[in-house]
């Protein structure tokens, strides 16, 4: 048993740590992107599908987290609402990708980031793409083990073909996600770990450069400590703020 701990723990630390050095100065060009948007008053999106949809709810109406973030939430995508199976036939869907952002309030100027390990399912290809051509700025995650792999997009191999046009931080996730060997079983997925330090990381670097620039920072505390509930509260007052959080 202690084995099967230690290699993940080394795993997941040792992806960690390669994240946090080699990707330094990316996060802090993500984290200027977003601060800069947020202080112009534009929105900022997230997108993933399926385990990397995980992730969006990660950063979404969390303590410690900003409250900038806006889901773009895919019909069908979400593993906690739909079967797995399908899950996994929907985000292989450029259609509904398309219809995603078709469907969708994101105009030039906003941010959109989407998580795709893979980058090569043609659903968060297409949402990539769609939301350039509305002149969003795009920040993706995503693996360079996948830089040479092919989906099903019909005009772009992956998320990679992107990288011109877009920010891409690497998360270093082996191809195929397990990071350790059980018996014959690869296990100890990385991706969401790797994804929410990737995540909280920007978050706190874009609300350090917010402060700096003499914003406030919109950072929502605990509801469960003292004041936090009186400060949520007054967070969701902002311009903006409320209808991303609260029914019409």
């Amino acid at each position: 048993m202690a084995s099967i701990l230690n290699n993940y723990l080394d795993s997941a630390t040792g992806i960690l740590n390669t994240i946090a050095t080699e990707e330094q100065n990316t996060l802090n060009d993500a984290a200027e992107i977003i601060a800069d948007a947020y202080l112009q008053n534009r929105k900022i999106y997230i997108f993933g599908c399926t385990h990397s949809a995980i992730l969006a709810e990660d950063v979404f109406y969390r303590a410690g987290a900003p409250a900038f973030w806006q889901p773009l939430w895919g019909p069908g995508m979400s593993i906690a609402t739909t079967p797995g199976f399908l899950t996994s036939a929907v985000e292989r869907s450029q259609e509904v990708g398309e219809a995603i952002i078709e469907n969708s309030m994101i105009a030039e100027g906003d941010v959109i980031l989407v998580i795709s390990t893979s980058g090569k399912n043609a659903a968060p290809v297409a949402v990539a793409e769609k939301a350039l051509l509305r002149g969003a700025k795009l920040i993706i995650i995503s693996s360079s083990f996948y830089r040479n792999a092919k989906g099903n997009h019909t005009r772009l191999a992956s998320l990679w073909q992107l990288e011109n046009r877009a920010l891409i931080v690497d998360n270093h996730v082996p191809c195929g996600d397990a990071s350790i060997q059980v018996g014959m079983c690869p296990m100890g997925p990385v991706s969401t770990i790797a994804g929410s330090f990737i995540l909280h990381s920007i978050s706190a670097l874009a609300i350090e450069k917010i402060s700096a620039q003499g914003g406030t920072p919109p950072v929502f505390l605990s509801s469960n400590a003292p004041g936090g509930r009186e400060h949520n509260e007054a967070l969701l007052n902002l311009p903006g703020m409320r209808e991303k959080f609260m029914l019409p």
